[in-house]
């Protein structure tokens, strides 16, 4: 598929089919659930978003950064390996039942963040700091996201957090930093409700293994791809304006 199609369908797709039937057939658990489990469990591991930029790669890349189809082709191998690995935990907690279920939640959300981290490396992006900070939260908030409406703001504030060139615009951390802890109050919301109510079906061990794979799967496979889309966006507006 041509990228710039690629790039147009993602912003008139909605979340994964299988991520909206699952929360649809376990929505009269699930909002129980959500409203006992503190999104505060979401929104510690997210405000850990530096310890998981270090953690090891789920990838190892020998790809030429500046072959944009090379890039895109080892960011859908991070979006797999995401997936995979993201999957193993979710059927291995579903069996615990409701304990193990919360006690799965950090680790996908981990995963997620190394995932958008490593899919940015895929692309040539390896900088830090508050500007890249936040441009990785905004991606996970885009991937967390279920309402159309919604979906279609968080695209047009990622897209206009890029300069001409594909460079990140925000200023500095005195500017950035309230940014991040807005960000990080949504996605933790985001987060809490959509992931513990469709995690439901995992209150019944050995079933829940299966609903736990699946919804594990399912998110991964949209942070990939919106990670894929916003990195992608970069690359276009700098080759762009390079080539202008």
């Amino acid at each position: 598929m041509d990228i710039i199609e690629e790039q147009r369908r993602f912003r008139d797709s909605t979340p994964s089919r299988l991520g909206r039937g699952l929360e649809r057939l376990t929505h009269p658990f699930g909002a129980a659930i959500a409203s006992v489990v503190p999104k505060g469990l979401v929104e510690t591991v997210l405000k850990g978003l530096d310890r998981a930029a270090g953690a090891p790669r789920l990838v190892q890349f020998d790809h030429d950064t500046a072959d944009l189809e090379a890039a895109r082709q080892a960011a859908r191998k991070v979006s797999r390996t995401a997936r995979s690995v993201s999957a193993t935990t979710g059927a291995a907690a579903g069996l615990g039942g409701a304990l193990s279920m919360s006690a799965d939640i950090p680790a996908t959300i981990a995963i997620a963040l190394r995932a958008i981290r490593d899919t940015g490396r895929a692309y040539g992006y390896t900088g830090d700091g508050p500007a890249e900070k936040l441009f990785r939260l905004q991606i996970l908030e885009l991937a967390a996201v279920d309402e159309p409406e919604a979906r279609r703001d968080r695209i047009a504030a990622l897209e206009a957090a890029l300069g001409p060139a594909g460079e990140l615009v925000h200023a500095d951390h005195e500017h950035i930093a309230p940014i991040v802890d807005q960000a990080v109050e949504r996605i933790s919301r985001a987060i809490a409700f959509t992931s513990f109510r469709s995690r439901a079906g995992m209150v019944v061990p050995l079933v829940g293994s299966i609903v736990g794979g699946l919804v594990n799967s399912s998110f991964q496979e949209d942070v990939g791809k919106a990670a894929r889309f916003a990195f992608q966006a970069r690359r276009l507006k700098g080759d762009a304006s390079a080539a202008a």
